[in-house]
């Protein structure tokens, strides 16, 4: 059932995605966009990500960090039912798709935190898609999101978000699951009021934008 309705809601916030005005794209005013910052800053939803560019496991839900100068970090939520784990992952350096063994951390996660963790990543990977202008950089930091089941395969990725918008939503939230993690499972309630309170935040964005509102 819950499949259902995150699948329900997910295809209805990505096809209001669809309803703001369309103009044929124009490189020259892209371009200035992206040097004035604009274009980065206007980006309100994960891009996708290569599929071989990175692959975070058969995880039921998925997040990794990859800063340009540093090692990567992440975590993976599997499971099924009303039984779920969380796994903790820290890289020895940047750039690697083998975690290491001795950094892992696995801690137990409760059904209710499982399902809004897959309901916030199901919403907000199904919403991803190409921006109009570049929006990378040699610096800063990488993140991936990744959803694996309930018959979906989807990946997606965004760049330093600093914009109050979903992008830095996520990020936020996706920290909060590691803090969680590296806690050893410590405050599940504090875990779960930023989780909902990413999921209100996300949804009603999307409600908005598919009114003109946002």
């Amino acid at each position: 059932m819950f499949g259902r309705v995150a699948l329900l809601l997910a295809l209805s916030a990505s096809a209001a995605a669809q309803l703001s005005p369309w103009t044929p794209y124009d490189m020259t005013l892209e371009r200035q966009r992206q040097v004035t910052g604009g274009a980065h800053a206007s980006v309100d939803h994960l891009v996708p990500a290569d599929l071989g560019q990175i692959d975070l496991g058969d995880c039921a839900a998925a997040y990794a960090a990859e800063p340009s100068f540093a090692p990567s970090e992440g975590w993976c939520l599997t499971g099924g039912k009303d039984r779920y784990q969380l796994t903790f992952w820290r890289d020895a350096a940047p750039q690697q798709n083998k975690h290491s063994e001795a950094a892992k951390t696995v801690v137990l996660v409760d059904k209710q935190l499982a399902d809004l963790v897959q309901e916030i990543w199901i919403n907000a990977l199904l919403d991803t898609h190409y921006p109009r202008a570049y929006a990378g950089g040699l610096d800063g930091t990488t993140y991936y999101f990744q959803v694996r089941g309930q018959d979906l395969d989807l990946r997606g990725q965004t760049w330093s978000p600093s914009a109050d918008r979903p992008p830095a939503w996520l990020v936020s939230a996706a920290s909060e699951v590691m803090g969680y993690a590296r806690s050893q499972g410590s405050d599940p309630e504090k875990l779960r009021t930023a989780l909902a309170k990413c999921k209100e935040r996300l949804f009603s964005y999307y409600r908005k934008r598919s009114s003109g509102g946002a």
